[in-house]
Parts: structure tokens; C-alpha cells; sequence
């Protein structure tokens, strides 16, 4: 298990339970500029309030558990909507939003989410009959921003 997902694992009911969803975690950064970044969200949004409150909870807990042994940044923010959407979760919280889905192939539609099933989804697409696209053949799925 990667370090993200692990700690995933660690965290996500301790973040639910002070009233946010963790959306997704990332570590990058070089060898001495590592950034640890928690995404969270709440669907009244989130202030800076709520990034602070959170990082300095997981600020003292990952000192305790102590599985980072390199120099980081901690960040917490609210999700960005550059940023892909990951899981069913992520899926429904956006159904009525124009997703741009891009498959494995190269293909790329854009579309409403209908529904999410085990394996696959149902998008509806403009002028078009809904189509199911198993979960295996997507990329990546955004949020289309319409101006």
C-alpha cells in the first residue's frame, strides 16, 4: 500500500467525524521541498477556518504516528475544480455538473453523470442516447467549466 493510500486509510473517519469528506491526499515535491496536501470537503463549502482546524489536528497526529520520515509541508485545502474527479463519491457529489470524460482510448465526450454502478457508469450526453462506460476504460473525468 502507498503512503498516500495508507494514509488515507489512517485518516478519513477522523476528518468525517469533524464534518468534512477527505477527498484525496498528494505528496510530491523534490527531496527537500516535499508538500503533504489533504483535500477536504464540506457541502457548505470550506473556509480557512476549516483548512486550519484540520491541518492542525493531522499536524499532531501524523507527529505521533511518525510514518513520514522525510521533511514535509502540510497543507490542507478545499477541493480544486482542475482537479480530476476519483471516486463514486467525487462522481455523485457532481451529477448535475457537465463532466469532460476522457477514456483510455483518446476518446473525450462531454456529459451528465445519469448513474454509478458497480463497474461502470451511465452518462447522459447531449442529443445522444446515455451511454455506459466501464470504469476500467476512463482516465480521467473533470468537471467541464462552462463560461
Amino acid at each position: 500500500m502507498n503512503l498516500t493510500n495508507r494514509l488515507k486509510e489512517i485518516f478519513e473517519r477522523d476528518i468525517e467525524s469533524m464534518g468534512y469528506e477527505l477527498v484525496d491526499i498528494e505528496f510530491k515535491g523534490g527531496k527537500n521541498n516535499k508538500v503533504l496536501t489533504f483535500f477536504i470537503y464540506n457541502k457548505e463549502g470550506i473556509t480557512i477556518e476549516d483548512c486550519e482546524k484540520a491541518s492542525a489536528f493531522l499536524d499532531t497526529k501524523l507527529d505521533e504516528i511518525d510514518i513520514i520520515k522525510d521533511s514535509y509541508y502540510l497543507e490542507v485545502s478545499s477541493q480544486d475544480l482542475s482537479r480530476p474527479l476519483k471516486t463514486d463519491r467525487d462522481l455523485e457529489r457532481n451529477k448535475d455538473e457537465l463532466l469532460k470524460v476522457k477514456l483510455k482510448d483518446g476518446e473525450v465526450f462531454l456529459a451528465k453523470l445519469k448513474e454509478i454502478l458497480d463497474d461502470s457508469y451511465i452518462f447522459d450526453i447531449e442529443d445522444k442516447e446515455a451511454r455506459e462506460v466501464r470504469k476500467d476504460e476512463i482516465k480521467e473525468i473533470y468537471i467541464e467549466i462552462v463560461f
